[in-house]
């Protein structure tokens, strides 16, 4: 089979076995020559364009591209039949590339050897395949193009490659005493680079090792000049300390310049180090690991793990990290991209500071970020290296800092899930279980220490709510005082929250506070105002009540916060819509910044008008559910109209509805009670006897009705105390408390009967009957007051 070869370093050549084929199209040949730089990457159509004709571009560009690529087929498999597949050069929709394994090309020859020479085991062995590499270039890259494809960031990148390697060989060079090696290529380079200042420098420095000391003050002198006519500066300090050193006959051997070493000697391991006692996520960083490792040709591997502030992202990816060592033995590159904080990471400097740790001299820095790209993806070109990318802020932040080549792997930890990351896989990171939670301060703690106060310890882990941020504050305090009590701890996390959560870097509040500020000033007072409720989730309509803004607008709010981790998103209720929930270490924060920013009287009608809402609603679903049921007895508490597609979706499956809303129902009571809405609480809790006589959930009624009861003996609403009395007659008959349940319908009867509410005394007979038919007729013969 015939070899086709291409040279692009260099003017751009193309032979056939020994035959070499010419371009008459310098287009055509720019066309072939992006396809060649990014060969086995496909290039879109559009890139083609603009770096063919740029700004002015004809309407019919994308006609000439197909003409030339097709062309390009015809020329350079000369078999190939019109419109039938190319083995060479294949169509990707709207996009073409280069079959690398179809062809002979000189740009991976050159990365070959480059990379030969990295992996080499000693400085001299290394020599041979650097200089060989550079020998292959006769000229800029692809020289004969530079009026079609000047300043091009993808040959500036090769350009910027070939210095790179030449600096690494002219300091490998005159550290062996081997200066006369290198002399051609620094010559051919300073030639092409007339003011390069560190080309010349190393040429300046290589003379003199060689012995052409006179040759080498010639040089500078020559150089000095050129600066000052057409610059207008002088020389630079690398340039001058050149100079000096052979004035001082200082030379050789050694570089006079603090260069790192090459990447091939230099295995960059930037990780911070892993974590004492990792606790929880075992299985987590098994899957991590198996989506990182051993995977084949394709695609880079990606694993995103996402979470909310605190819940130990970075913990786990360090600790990943650490373990995939041995699956990538060329190093590991980290940067916290600070992406939640006030100033994320510029990609620009996270990608100089990669390119430094692999090697890149730091004269050979591109500026321009596009070419900084191009030569980071070449440095890790075949190598084996882990990119752990932390706090990313969005995809377009870490785009430039993902490799281009599949023998590396990349972990990102973000609050973000980062959705449509295309093959990337994903873990989100929940909080810890109780018990895991346990474990990991018996952990910090010592297990006798805990076992010593088992109360306390749980009461700890209860209130950092599985956080391990949190549980690490507070391990961490203990462990500074081991005179401390656990009870001490604990005493002061219930009163002082927060503030106890706070130890150096340790800080709950600054964690929660970082996303905070990442949102809008909208969203910043919806997480104000709904940490207030006491609801444990609520769905998207209790949000629009708070706000005073219509259902949509509101669930735009709260997927932002969602997105931004400080709101949860709940299972979806009864009526199959989306709800929302705290993390509670969250609502502290929440509730302090209200504290803060909003008026009591103003947060008041807000939550006053969301409780008659969901009253409004569940007397509504309780007047739907099928009987036996007491009648509804109304007081005077406020009802607030709900959305209509709100109340739609509860009359249509009344109990599914209360099944979602139970636990907020409870909550409601409590709440509406302490803020002094006696009616609101009576009535809320009157709500729900009759779903529990469907669900058998008396605990709840027992005691929501006890407190409501309370209330309304305070406060001296007679109405409200019988109703609760009536519903406490019914959860200790759930219970099996028969004594209990008749003496509360008695009690009951008689507030009914001296209120004039002769409708609910007599259902409060009738049941009586059914409870006690053996006692029924004595009391009536007694002129007992059940039956006035």
């Amino acid at each position: 089979m015939p070899v086709l070869r291409f040279h692009l370093l260099g003017p751009l050549r193309i032979w056939h076995d020994e035959t070499e084929i010419t371009l008459s199209s310098d287009r055509q040949k720019a066309v072939l020559a992006l396809l060649l730089l990014k060969a086995g990457t496909p290039v879109r159509r559009q890139e083609i364009i603009d770096a063919v004709w740029g700004d002015d571009a004809p309407g019919s560009a994308v006609n000439l591209v197909q003409t030339y690529v097709g062309r390009l087929r015809r020329r350079l498999e000369p078999g190939h039949v019109a419109r039938s597949r190319s083995s060479l050069l294949t169509g990707l929709g709207t996009a073409y590339a280069i079959r690398p394994d179809r062809c002979d090309s000189d740009l991976v020859r050159f990365r070959a050897l480059v990379a030969e020479a990295r992996s080499a085991g000693s400085p001299r062995e290394s020599l041979g395949p650097l200089l060989r590499a550079l020998e292959m270039w006769q000229g800029p890259c692809l020289a004969d193009l530079d009026h079609v494809l000047k300043g091009h960031p993808w040959v500036h990148a090769i350009d910027r490659e070939r210095m790179n390697v030449l600096l690494e060989c002219a300091k490998t060079a005159l550290d062996l005493g081997m200066p006369a090696e290198v002399l051609p290529q620094l010559r051919a380079v300073a030639a092409a680079e007339p003011l390069s200042e560190v080309v010349h420098s190393w040429l300046v420095l290589a003379l003199a090792a060689a012995g052409a000391q006179a040759e080498a003050l010639a040089e500078y002198e020559s150089i000095r000049t050129r600066l000052a006519d057409e610059l207008g500066i002088d020389p630079g300090p690398q340039l001058r300390g050149a100079h000096l050193r052979v004035l001082r006959q200082d030379a050789a051997p050694s570089s006079p310049f603090d260069r790192p070493a090459s990447a091939g000697t230099l295995r960059p391991s930037l990780l911070p180090p892993d974590i004492a006692g990792f606790f929880g996520r075992e299985k987590q960083a098994s899957r991590i690991r198996g989506a990182l490792a051993g995977r084949g040709p394709g695609p880079v591997a990606v694993a995103v793990i996402s979470g909310q502030g605190g819940v130990g992202k970075t913990a786990l990816a360090v600790h990943v990290a650490h373990q995939l060592g041995d699956a990538f033995p060329d190093g590991q590159l980290y940067a916290d991209l600070r992406g939640t904080g006030e100033r994320p990471a510029d990609p620009a400097r996270v990608l100089a500071r990669f390119l430094r740790a692999l090697g890149v001299h730091e004269a050979a820095l591109p500026r321009d970020l596009e070419e900084s790209v191009d030569l980071y993806r070449s440095q890790l070109a075949g190598r084996r290296i882990l990119v752990v990318l932390d706090d990313v802020d969005g995809y377009a932040q870490v785009r430039p800092l993902l490799p281009g080549s599949c023998t590396c792997a990349v972990l990102v930890t973000s609050r973000s899930r980062l959705s449509g990351w295309p093959g990337a896989a994903s873990f989100d990171l929940g909080t810890l279980s109780f018990q895991q939670s346990h474990d990991m301060l018996a952990e910090m703690l010592g297990r006798e220490r805990v076992d010593a106060e088992p109360e306390n310890a749980a009461e700890i882990v209860r209130l950092c709510c599985g956080l391990p941020l949190a549980l690490r504050a507070a391990g961490t305090r203990l462990t500074a005082r081991p005179h401390w009590a656990l009870a001490r701890v604990a005493g002061r996390l219930a009163g002082e929250g927060l503030d106890e959560l706070a130890l150096g870097d340790l800080d709950v509040r600054r964690c929660v506070a970082a996303g905070y500020r990442r949102v809008s000033e909208t969203a910043q007072r919806t997480l104000r105002l709904l940490g207030l409720l006491d609801l444990p989730s609520f769905p998207v309509w209790t949000i629009a009540m708070m706000l005073e803004t219509s259902p949509e607008s509101a669930e735009e709010i709260a997927d932002a916060l969602a997105d931004a981790r400080l709101l949860e998103v709940a299972r979806p209720d009864g009526t199959g819509r989306t709800r929302y929930r705290f993390h509670e270490l969250v609502r502290r924060f929440a509730r302090e910044q209200a504290a803060a920013a909003e008026i009591d009287s103003a947060v008041h009608v807000r939550i006053t008008r969301t409780l008659a809402t969901l009253l409004a609603l569940a007397q509504e679903a309780d007047e739907r559910l099928p009987p036996p049921r007491y009648a509804p007895v109304r007081g005077r508490a406020p009802r607030w109209p709900p959305p209509a597609e709100v109340r739609a979706g509860v009359l249509a499956d009344p109990l599914g509805w209360f099944e979602s809303e139970l636990a907020g129902l409870v909550a409601a009571v409590f709440q509406a009670g302490a803020l002094g809405l006696t009616d609101l609480a009576w009535e809320l809790a009157a709500t729900l006897p009759n779903v529990s006589a469907v669900r058998a959930r008396w605990a709840d009624v027992e005691r929501t009705h006890r407190f409501a009861l309370a209330a309304c003996r305070r406060a001296g609403d007679a109405l409200g105390e019988a109703v609760m009395l009536r519903g406490l007659a019914e959860a200790h008959h759930g219970d099996g408390r028969r004594d209990e349940c008749l003496g509360a319908l008695r009690t009951a009867g008689v507030a009914f009967a001296d209120l004039g509410a002769p409708a609910a005394a007599a259902e409060i007979r009738t049941r009586y009957r059914e409870l006690a038919p053996e006692f029924a007729a004595t009391h009536e013969t007694q002129g007992d007051v059940i039956v006035k």
